[in-house]
């Protein structure tokens, strides 16, 4: 590192000295200072700045001026000093044409579960209790009584979710949002949503753990608990978003699936996509799909059964109280397979786990096919799922300028996989599994491969990986 130690507040004020502000009103303008220095650092013109600068102080003249001098002077001293040996040029991106705006994740988030919301025709409901770092998620819902968005900001986080699920069974679109430690406390409930078949989309924005752990510290620690956290056999979905800007998608599809498979989903985030942000180009709703919940509107001949399933996605009707012919009875205890009545026959138990396993799995055939970045076939395999993903495609795609046979196969969908796993695997020499954790998702995959060996990166510091120890490590791979 240069670093350098620029006499900021007395250099802002000689800058500004012509205008007659204050020597208080003088130094506040520094951080324009220091704003010209990284203009010039990066090879940035002024003009757009400056024209900023004048119209928002369009109504004080005296302080536009300030900025303009304080800018223009920060970046002559970044000039004519010879401190800063380096200067860069940033390129422009190669994004598809379009509107941007800068998001962060737990925005994205948001906004996601507000565009399923609107395309299911069904009020979003979120209850929720604030956790870092998935309070914004609530906050920002919150904001938005204007799109139909109930929020309730409960007592505790197993109130939260029961009141998602109420909110569920009313005919809402339920969310309730959280972070690992009170992901434990609603474990109970997310298995009363899995015996209940009800739609429901559980955000779990990972942290640092056990116990409070490092709150404010990204880690991927809480996969084994979204997949395996409950009593009994208690399957649901699980996904994971791996940009700031992809958890608007991930969220919308969380909750297509939640809504027309009948199920909970739980979505995983992480403090770094969560609080960071990056352009993001704001889609029209045309490219995303309709959502179309199973509502029963009336009583079918011969009764309603409220555990009789479509055939296709062995999804239950969704049947709303207050709907003449459809009375029908919900709870934590077995229910029988069609009528819903409190069963506590040997067989229909067993009927029913595989019922509700054989539905999750379903969700295969309506997810995408897992894709590969770079050669379909190499020398290595490099395997992630979640928020690793700008780092782990950087630090291949830099091997492959090399010309080394090295892929990127990241996750998204988690349970079930997608189609087309195993085959990719097969192709490759060798496969490593980076995770920022001690091996979840490696030995989830051991248990779904048996037939292949995972080697493991990994790193549980409350840090994301960096480029260079992800590039050095796939070099070593490749050459030993």
């Amino acid at each position: 590192y240069n670093v350098v130690f620029p006499h900021m507040t007395s250099m802002t004020r000689e800058a500004v000295a012509t205008v007659g502000l204050d020597p208080k009103a003088a130094s506040k303008c520094k951080n324009m200072f220091a704003l010209g220095i990284c203009f010039c650092i990066y090879n940035r013109p002024l003009d757009h700045a400056v024209d900023f600068i004048r119209r928002k102080f369009a109504k004080k003249p005296a302080v536009a001026e300030a900025n303009v001098l304080a800018l223009k002077g920060g970046y002559n001293y970044a000039s004519n000093t010879h401190a800063f040996a380096n200067t860069y040029v940033v390129r422009p991106a190669p994004l598809p044409a379009g509107l941007y705006r800068s998001i962060s994740g737990n925005q994205a988030t948001a906004w996601g579960l507000m565009a399923a919301s609107e395309k299911s025709g069904r009020p979003l409901f979120c209850g929720s209790y604030p956790i870092t770092p998935a309070t914004a998620i609530l906050e920002e819902l919150a904001k938005r009584k204007d799109l139909n968005v109930k929020t309730l900001q409960a007592e505790d986080e197993i109130s939260g979710i029961c009141t998602a699920i109420g909110a569920a069974y009313a005919g809402n679109f339920a969310v309730t949002t959280t972070s690992g430690p009170g992901l434990s406390l609603k474990s109970e409930v997310i298995g009363l949503a899995v015996m209940t078949e009800l739609p429901l989309v559980i955000v779990d924005v990972q942290r640092g753990g056990p116990s409070t752990g490092l709150p404010t510290k990204p880690e991927q620690a809480d996969l084994n608990q979204a997949l395996w956290g409950r009593n009994g056999e208690c399957p649901l979905v699980v996904m994971a978003a791996s940009t700031p800007s992809n958890c608007f998608h991930y969220a919308f599809w969380a909750g297509k699936i939640a809504m027309e498979h009948m199920t909970p989903v739980l979505l995983l985030s992480d403090g770094f996509i969560a609080n960071g942000s990056e352009p993001w180009r704001i889609p029209s709703m045309k490219e995303y799909p309709k959502i179309t919940p199973p509502i029963v509107t009336r009583a079918p001949e011969g009764g309603f059964q409220p555990y009789a399933r479509d055939e296709k996605r062995l999804a239950r009707m969704w049947a709303l109280p207050g709907t003449k012919g459809v009375e029908h009875r919900v709870g934590g205890l077995e229910k029988d397979s069609l009528s819903g009545a409190v069963s506590h026959d040997p067989e229909n138990h067993e009927r029913m786990v595989g019922l509700r396993a054989a539905k999750v799995a379903r969700v295969q055939d309506f997810i995408p096919k897992q894709e590969v970045v770079g050669g379909r076939r190499g020398e290595l395999l490099v395997v992630g799922w979640g928020g690793t993903y700008g780092h782990l495609l950087t630090a291949v795609r830099e091997l492959q300028r090399r010309g080394e046979q090295v892929s990127l196969c990241h996750f998204n969908f988690i349970h079930p996989l997608p189609r087309g796993v195993r085959e990719i695997f097969s192709r490759f020499r060798r496969i490593v599994v980076c995770e920022l954790n001690s091996g979840q998702f490696a030995g989830y995959l051991r248990q779904q491969f048996q037939e292949f060996e995972f080697l493991q990166y990994n790193k549980i510091q409350g840090l994301p990986f960096t480029v260079t120890e992800l590039r050095d490590e796939f070099a070593r791979l490749l050459k030993s």
